[in-house]
C-alpha cells in the first residue's frame, strides 16, 4: 500500500508540474507526461535524500519519510497556484473514443507481456523469461541491493568498474517500491507497464501533432508495439549498419522485456520533442524550455540506443502515415483502403507472432531467501531473490529440468554442481577443480572427474587461483573489493584490500607472487604471498601499458605477465615489474559479451584466450603468433566461455551461458586454422 501511495503522490506532483509548463494535445499525452516526469523527479528526490541520510542506520527509510512530508506539501502549494486556463487543447478534430480504445488494448497487451514474463507464482517462487537473463537478471540485482541498502554509491553488481550505471534510477525506484511493500516482480512490472504505456501514448500524441491525424497516431503506436516484423527491413542495409540496428535495441521485441528502463528514457525524449515542435510553432515561454532542459539533464542515459529507439518511433509513424495516405486514394475506388488495410493487418499480425514468441519463451525459477528489510516495522518481509545469469542452451517453451550434479553437466541453480553466474575456475596440484560460483556466493570443489566434493562459503567470489601449497586466493568483487587467502580446507587465513576497486581475476607466478586484475582502476597489482603490494602497472587509456576494461592476467614460467585488454582488442605483455614489453592485436575482441580470460600452457608453450561472443578459444604461441582455435569435440560446445584452467593435458572452460564446465583434450590436438581470406 505504501508503494502505491508513493507512486500516486509522484504522478500527481508530475501532473501539477507539467500543467504549469506544457500544453497537451490530448488527455493521454497529459497523463503520460505526469507519469514520466513524476517518476523521474521522485526517483532523484528519494535517491539524493538517501545520500543525505547515508550516515543513519536506515537511509532509505528516512528518505521515504522525507518524501511523504515534502511531496504532499508541494502538491498543496502547487494546487493553490494551478493554471487557470486549460492546458489540454486537442489540435485534431474528431472523437477521442478510438484513441482510448487503442491505448486500452495496448495497455492490456503490455500487461500480458511484461507481467507474464516476470512474476511470483503461487509457491512464492520468482519466475522470469529465459530471454531476460542475459542483461535483466543482473539489473534486478541492482534493485535488490538498493532495497537492502547495500548500494551506496550506485554500482552495477556484476560490473563494478561502472560506478554509476546509466539504468540505475529505474532499478533504484524498483528497489524503493520493494522496500515500501511490493515484491520484486511487482515493483519492476508496475514501473515497466507505466513506462511502456506512457511511451505508446506519446507516440500517439506525436503522430497527431506531426500529421494532424488521429488515425496516424493510433496506427503508429500500434506499429511501434507490434513492430517485430519491421526490424527485418535492416537486412536490406549494409552489413555494418544492419548489425548495429539489431544490436541497438527495440528492433527486436525482446527489448520490451529485457531492457525495461528504456521506455522511460525514450518517453522523456519524445515528451521534450513534442514540446519543441509545439514551442517552434507557438513560441511557448522560456520557462517551459528551461523545464525541458532540466528533464533532459535528469536522465543519465543518452546513447545510441535511445536515439535509435526514438527514430524507430518516428519510422513507425511514417509507415502509419503512408498507410493512411494510401487509404485516402480515390483512384481506383476502394482499392486504396483495401490495400492499406491488408498491409496493416499483415504487419500487425507478423508483429503479434513475433511478440508471442517472446512471451512463450522458457520460464526460469529463481531461488530466494526471506529477509526483513526494515527492523522494527512489521508491515511486511521482503523476498531476497538469487538470480541466475542465463538459461541453458536449447531450452524453449518449458520449465527447466532438474539439472545433474557434476561440474561437466552443471546447469543454473543453487544446488550441488549447479552454478549461478560463475566467473572463475582453478585446478590444484592434485587435479581437483574449483569453481567461483559468483551468484551463489560460494566456491565449489570437484574431484578431477567432476564429482562434487564440497562447497566453501564466501561473499562474492570472482577470480580464484591456487598456489603450490594448496592455498586458495579469491578476488571478491562485490561490496568488499578485497582478496581472500584461504587454506586448502577452505578456512580463512587473511584478507587484503590494498585500495582495489573491482578485483576480477588472479594469477600466481613461478615465484609465488600474486597478480590481481583491479578492473575498476584499470591496472594490475602484484602482491607477495602475505599481501604486501610489490608493484602496480596500468591506467585507463588506449596507449601502451594502458587498459580499457582489463579482464584477466596470466604469468608464464619466465615471469612474463600477459594481460587481457579486450575493449582495446589486444593482449599486452609486461615483465614482472610492470614494464611494458609488447602487445598482440585481437580484432575479434571489443565485443559486449563477457570478460575474456587467459591461461598459459607451459608444456606446449601456448597461451589460450577465450572469445565469449565467438564461443571459441584462441591459441597463440608465447611470441604472439596466432596458431588457430580450439573447441570441444562435438556434440559438446562452448556457450559464453568466462574462465580457463589447465589440468594434465586438458583445458577446462567455464561457460557462463550454460553454467557448466567443458573439457578440451589437448593431447595431440592441432589448433584449427581459419580459412584464408
Amino acid at each position: 500500500m505504501l508503494a502505491l501511495i508513493y507512486l500516486a503522490l509522484a504522478i500527481y506532483l508530475g501532473d501539477l508540474l507539467c500543467r504549469r509548463f506544457y500544453r497537451f494535445v490530448s488527455t493521454p499525452h497529459c497523463w503520460s507526461a505526469a507519469i514520466l516526469v513524476g517518476t523521474l523527479l521522485s526517483t532523484w528526490f528519494t535517491y539524493l535524500a538517501r545520500l543525505a541520510f547515508a550516515h543513519t542506520a536506515e537511509p532509505l527509510l528516512w528518505a521515504d519519510l522525507l518524501f511523504f512530508v515534502v511531496v504532499p506539501s508541494a502538491i498543496f502549494w502547487l494546487s493553490r497556484k494551478a493554471p487557470k486556463v486549460s492546458t489540454i487543447a486537442p489540435r485534431v478534430p474528431g472523437s477521442s473514443t478510438w484513441d482510448w480504445i487503442t491505448l486500452g488494448a495496448l495497455f492490456a497487451a503490455a500487461c500480458v507481456l511484461l507481467i507474464g514474463t516476470l512474476y511470483v507464482n503461487r509457491q512464492g517462487q520468482l519466475r522470469l523469461s529465459a530471454t531476460q537473463t542475459s542483461d535483466f537478471a543482473s539489473q534486478l540485482v541492482i534493485a535488490q541491493n538498493f532495497a537492502l541498502g547495500h548500494n551506496l554509491p550506485a554500482e552495477f553488481a556484476h560490473y563494478t568498474s561502472q560506478r554509476a550505471p546509466y539504468q540505475f534510477p529505474f532499478y533504484f525506484q524498483a528497489g524503493n517500491l520493494e522496500f515500501l511493500g511490493l515484491n520484486l516482480a511487482w515493483s519492476v512490472d508496475v514501473l515497466s507497464v507505466l513506462g511502456l504505456t506512457s511511451l505508446l501514448a506519446l507516440v500517439m500524441a506525436l503522430g497527431e501533432l506531426l500529421f494532424n491525424s488521429r488515425v496516424v497516431g493510433r496506427l503508429g503506436a500500434a506499429l511501434f508495439f507490434f513492430h517485430g516484423s519491421l526490424w527485418h527491413l535492416t537486412s536490406f542495409l549494409p552489413s555494418e549498419y544492419s548489425h548495429r540496428a539489431e544490436t541497438w535495441g527495440f528492433w527486436k521485441q525482446t527489448a520490451f522485456v529485457n531492457q525495461r528502463h528504456l521506455p522511460f528514457v525514450v518517453g522523456i525524449f519524445l515528451l521534450v520533442l513534442i514540446f519543441l515542435i509545439d514551442w517552434y510553432r507557438l513560441r511557448s515561454s522560456a520557462k517551459s524550455l528551461l523545464f525541458s532542459g532540466l528533464l533532459v539533464v535528469a536522465v543519465p542515459l543518452w546513447n545510441a540506443s535511445v536515439l535509435v529507439n526514438a527514430a524507430v518511433a518516428l519510422f513507425c509513424l511514417l509507415i502509419a502515415y503512408g498507410l493512411w495516405w494510401l487509404s485516402k486514394l480515390k483512384t481506383p475506388p476502394v482499392l486504396g483502403r483495401v490495400l492499406a488495410g491488408a498491409l496493416t493487418a499483415c504487419i500487425l499480425a507478423a508483429g503479434v507472432i513475433d511478440l508471442l514468441a517472446v512471451y512463450r519463451s522458457a520460464r526460469m525459477g529463481v531461488n530466494y531467501e526471506r529477509e526483513p528489510l526494515v527492523r522494527g516495522l512489521v508491515f511486511r518481509n521482503a523476498e531476497i531473490y538469487k538470480l541466475p545469469a542465463s538459461p541453458p542452451a536449447g531450452v524453449a517453451g518449458k520449465d527447466l529440468p532438474k539439472p545433474p550434479v557434476t561440474a561437466f553437466e552443471g546447469g543454473p541453480g543453487g544446488g550441488k554442481g549447479q552454478f549461478d553466474n560463475p566467473h572463475g575456475i582453478a585446478v590444484d596440484s592434485a587435479g581437483n577443480i574449483f569453481v567461483a560460483d559468483t551468484g551463489n556466493g560460494r566456491i565449489q570443489k570437484f574431484s578431477p572427474n567432476g564429482t562434487f566434493v564440497t562447497s566453501i562459503a564466501t561473499t562474492d567470489p570472482h577470480g580464484i587461483a591456487i598456489d603450490r601449497a594448496g592455498n586458495i586466493y579469491v578476488a571478491e568483487i562485490g561490496s568488499k573489493h578485497h582478496v581472500q587467502k584461504l587454506g586448502p580446507d577452505g578456512k580463512l587465513i587473511s584478507e587484503w584490500a590494498p585500495g582495489l576497486y573491482g578485483p576480477r581475476k588472479i594469477a600466481i607466478g613461478p615465484d609465488d607472487s600474486i597478480y590481481v586484475v583491479d578492473s575498476g582502476d584499470n591496472r594490475i597489482v602484484k602482491l607477495s604471498p602475505n599481501g604486501q603490494v610489490l608493484a602496480s602497472c596500468g591506467s585507463a587509456g588506449t596507449g601502451d601499458g594502458q587498459f580499457r576494461g582489463v579482464s584477466s592476467v596470466a604469468v608464464d614460467p619466465t615471469n612474463k605477465v600477459y594481460v587481457a585488454d579486450p575493449m582495446n582488442s589486444r593482449i599486452q605483455v609486461f615483465d614482472s615489474n610492470g614494464k611494458f614489453l609488447t602487445r598482440w592485436s585481437i580484432p575479434e575482441w571489443a565485443q559486449p559479451l563477457g570478460f575474456e580470460d587467459l591461461a598459459i600452457d607451459p608444456d606446449r608453450g601456448r597461451l589460450y584466450a577465450s572469445s565469449a561472443h565467438m564461443n571459441t578459444i584462441l591459441v597463440f604461441d608465447l611470441q604472439g603468433n596466432r596458431l588457430g582455435t580450439v573447441t570441444p569435440m562435438p556434440p559438446d560446445k562452448l556457450e559464453g566461455p568466462s574462465a580457463l584452467a589447465l589440468a594434465k593435458g586438458k583445458l577446462l572452460v567455464l561457460n557462463s551461458g550454460s553454467a557448466r564446465v567443458c573439457v578440451i583434450d589437448l593431447q595431440n590436438r592441432v589448433p584449427h586454422q581459419p580459412p584464408p581470406k
